[in-house]
Formats: C-alpha cells, structure tokens, sequence
C-alpha cells in the first residue's frame, strides 16, 4: 500500500480528499492527517508516508514551505500542493523547481486518481530500484541503515534462488559492464518484477541472476518456485541450473545463505544436465572431494603420448567422456580430472614448452565454459591436446586470420539488429564457441557479448547524433534490443548516461 498523509486546514475539504482517495483510489492508505503545516510535518517525520497532499495557504507554516521542508529531509517522499485559482501562478513556481505536483480546487476525482496512479508507478519503480541496491550492499558485506531495511524490506522471511545459464563463470573473463545480458528474456523478466515481493539481481556474469522473495504464505512461495522454474528452459540456449535456499531465512543471514546457495550451485552443476536442485549441507559437502586420477589410465595416456598413438588416445577420451556423461559427473570433478590428464599429456609430450602454459589455461577455462554437452566438451578439449603433442589432423586453420575475424565484424555490423548470440554465430562460420571466443581474445582483447555491446551503443550513439528526433524507442530496436528500458540502463552503463540525456545534450550542443 501507498501511505498517504493529508494536511488540510479546511474540515470539509479534508473529509473530500479522504472521500476521493478511499472510494477511489485502490492501493492507497490514509496514516495520518494534519490541520497545518507544522503539525504536518511532525506527522510527516514520525510517520515517513510515502505521499503528502497538502494545502497551499496554511496558518504557521504554507504548503510551499511544508513540501520544501519534506524535500530537504525526505526526498523519497512525493507532494502534491492543492490551491486555489488565486494561488496558481505561486504554486506553479513551486512546480517549476521540481519540489511538487499541484491540483487545483475544487479538486477533480478523475484528476485526482490519474496523478495519484502515476506516482504509485514511480513509487513501485523506486522501491523496486532500492530493495535491489540494499540486496546489493548485504550481499557486498555493505552495511544497511536500518530505517532503509525497515521502509524497504521489512518482510520477517525469505527465499532466494540462482539460475546459472550452462557452466560455471569463466575464471578470465572481465566483468560485464552492462549487467546480465539475456537479451531474449527481458520481456519473460519483466513479467517476474511484477511479481510481488519479489527483485532480480545480477549474479556473477551476465549468464546468471539471482532471484529474492518475500513470501506471504506457503502458496506464495510455492508459486515463486515455479515461476523461476519456467524461466530457466525460456532463457538458456543450452542448459541451465536452478538452486533454491530449502528454507526460509531473514535478512540478517542474506549473505550467509546465498554463499551456501552458491556452493549448492557450483559443486553441481552437470555439463549438459539441466536441473532444479535445493540448498542443504548434505548437498554442498558430498561433492567437494577431488577425485583422484586412476593409475591404469595414467599410464595408458603415458604410453600413448609417447608412441604417439594419437588415434588411440582420442579413442580413450571419447570413452572417457561418455562415461562421465553416462555418470552424470560433475563440472568441477571433470575439471580436475582434465587438470590431471592434462598434466600427463605435457609430461610425456617431446613437443610441449612451459610457454604454452598460459594458452592451454586459456583454452580450458573457454571449453569449459562455452560447451554445453559432453560432446563438445570433448572436441575443444581434443583441441588442446593436439596443441600440446602438436598433432595436425591435416585440417585448414585459415579462419585463425585477421581477414577472416573482420569478416565476422562485417557480418555483426550488418545485423546488428537482430538477436544475435554467440551460438548464432558460431553457426554461421562453422566453427566453435570456444573457437569464436578465442578469435574475439585475439583480435579485439575482450569477450564476444563486450564487442557486440559496444558496436551496439556506438551505432546508437551515432543514430542519435545523426536523428536527435528519432524515438529512443526506435533506436533501441535498430540496434537489436527489443526493450527500451534495458536498452537504457544498458548505454548508461557504457556512456555514463541515459540516452535520452545523450540525445538532449546533441541537441543543445
């Protein structure tokens, strides 16, 4: 509910206001009502309503002065200043400073209600804005004023839940400036904001969120659950894992329990396998032990390296690989493994120099990060076998030209309108994720999603710059993003500044 406080120095006119509010205005509550401005604004300082309606001509202390006293000690706080025809002009100057919004008497219900409704919009926007960054800061070890957690986020208990989009975070990858980047689900994102008690915040790339809720009762948190499990499948071009805290929590032990989530969700994650899976301390020990790499295949891998057996060898990881599958083994357990079996290869290979260590570091963490099925994980692994034995297979590596990473510009530059994705493309080129990954490394020293976003807010800049009439609606759509609002937030990020401030300062020079 939106509190209300009424200051109104006229009986009849206050039981009005309170008539139009309660009969007509849902999602509004009265708090509290003052007879003058200083009485107003003692009941505006222990009360904290979210909205002030008062008078412009008041004994003691004016309407002008209450709002502008509010503002200065409670900015969150919206007034709206009623006035007679005589006060317009006044109250218009008040207006043009940005403290109010005004209506004039006799104050119309429709009027009334349509500007109410609109600040409840605001107001919702920017307690959703706000319950993120507290979220945010708890999460950052950050303290918390504790009036801020009482006026936004006093809920007694809650849930909370990760979906991770395919493997765990690449251990190279810089941070996205632009937040999490699921350009498809905004739309399916959006939808989850309105539900209530519930925020998103991005987790630790732009392939994962994190969700919180406040749950009301049992059916409630019930409906959460599913909510965020139909998210996952809508989201993810490969596979996705889901953890949920097993219980409720407050908000005291925020932090405490989204480590433990995040645990959950790292030691089991299945390259491949999407799954929903809950937190408990079962879950997150049972998987933290580092396998040990068996002698039999050590010295199989041994004798094969040295022979230089390599057809074998593939066959050997093949079988490895399906077994793991077939095993529904772990990312971090098949890690290790690599890890080891990697270090084998270079030990027993004549070819192999300590300088490749980077490289090969490099390589893992991207066919890690970008396969989504053991299959995959399998070729881009072969890869990095063959680069340390030096094994050519008699393929044609020319894609790995400078020529051919310009051709793949040209092809983001002609479509940047449309929905691209790094799997898009790959599929276009014929080749890897790992590959395309590797590609953008080189050339451009930053990830695929960072190149395509700034081409994507530099083409925006320019169409700006060239049509500063050009609905910000319509620039967003020509430069590939479907919503206007995550189009926004995400030139913020890169410029510093909305589009619509970018676009008033090209037009004012």
């Amino acid at each position: 509910m939106v509190k209300v406080v009424i200051v109104e120095d006229e009986p009849s006119a206050m039981r009005y206001l309170k008539a139009i509010i309660e009969l007509r205005c849902n999602g509004f509550e009265i708090i509290g009502t003052a007879e003058n401005g200083i009485d107003g604004l003692e009941k505006i300082r222990s009360l904290k309503p979210d909205v002030v309606i008062t008078d412009i001509k008041m004994a003691g202390m004016d309407g002008i002065e209450l709002v502008a006293r509010v503002r200065e000690e409670f900015p969150f706080i919206y007034s709206v200043i009623v006035s007679g025809y005589q006060d317009f002009e006044y109250a218009k100057g008040a207006i043009k400073s940005g403290v109010v919004d005004y209506l004039l008497k006799p104050v119309n219900p429709k009027q009334l209600k349509s500007l109410l409704d609109t600040i409840k919009e605001r107001i919702e926007k920017e307690r959703y804005e706000r319950c993120v960054l507290l979220l945010k800061q708890i999460l950052n070890g950050k303290a918390v004023e504790s009036w801020q957690a009482e006026r936004y986020l006093p809920y007694k208990y809650y849930s909370a839940a990760i979906l991770r989009q395919n493997g765990l975070p690449s251990r190279f990858a810089s941070k996205h400036a632009a937040g999490y980047n699921i350009d498809d689900g905004i739309g399916i994102l959006s939808n989850v904001t309105r539900f209530k008690n519930t925020w998103i915040l991005p987790g630790r790339d732009e392939r994962e969120l994190i969700f919180f809720h406040a749950p009301e009762s049992h059916a409630q948190q019930n409906r959460f659950k599913e909510m965020v499990g139909q998210i996952g499948p809508k989201l993810s071009d490969g596979y996705y894992t889901i953890a949920f805290t097993s219980k409720l929590f407050e908000l005291s032990d925020c932090k405490k329990t989204i480590a433990n989530l995040y645990r959950t969700l790292d030691n089991n994650i299945v390259i491949g396998l999407s799954q929903v899976i809950f937190d408990s301390p079962q879950t997150r020990c049972n998987l933290e032990i580092h396998p040990v790499l068996d002698g039999v295949l050590v010295n199989k891998i041994g004798f094969l390296v040295t022979n230089r057996m390599y057809d074998e060898l593939k066959q050997e990881f093949i079988k490895l690989f399906n077994t793991w599958e077939r095993e529904k083994r772990t990312q971090l357990w098949v890690e290790s493994n690599l890890r080891q079996i990697l270090y084998h290869i270079k030990k027993y290979s004549t070819t192999f120099s300590e300088d490749q260590n980077c490289d090969i570091e490099f390589m893992l963490d991207e066919a890690l990060y970008y396969s989504t099925t053991f299959g995959e994980l399998m070729a881009n692994i072969w890869e990095i076998v063959k680069k340390i034995v030096q094994h050519d297979e008699k393929r044609h590596y020319k894609v790995d030209t400078l020529a051919f990473f310009r051709s793949i510009e040209e092809y983001l530059e002609q479509n940047i309108s449309e929905q691209l994705s790094l799997q898009s493309v790959c599929s276009v080129f014929g080749i890897s994720q790992t590959y395309l990954s590797r590609l953008f490394r080189k050339y451009e020293n930053m990830s695929f999603n960072e190149y395509l976003t700034m081409r994507r807010i530099d083409k925006a800049k320019r169409l700006i710059e060239e049509n500063p009439n050009m609905p910000l609606k319509d620039v967003a759509s020509i430069v590939g993003y479907s919503d206007q609002f995550y189009f926004s937030r995400v030139f913020r990020s890169i410029t510093g500044m909305p589009p619509s401030e970018y676009a008033a300062k090209i037009a004012t020079g």
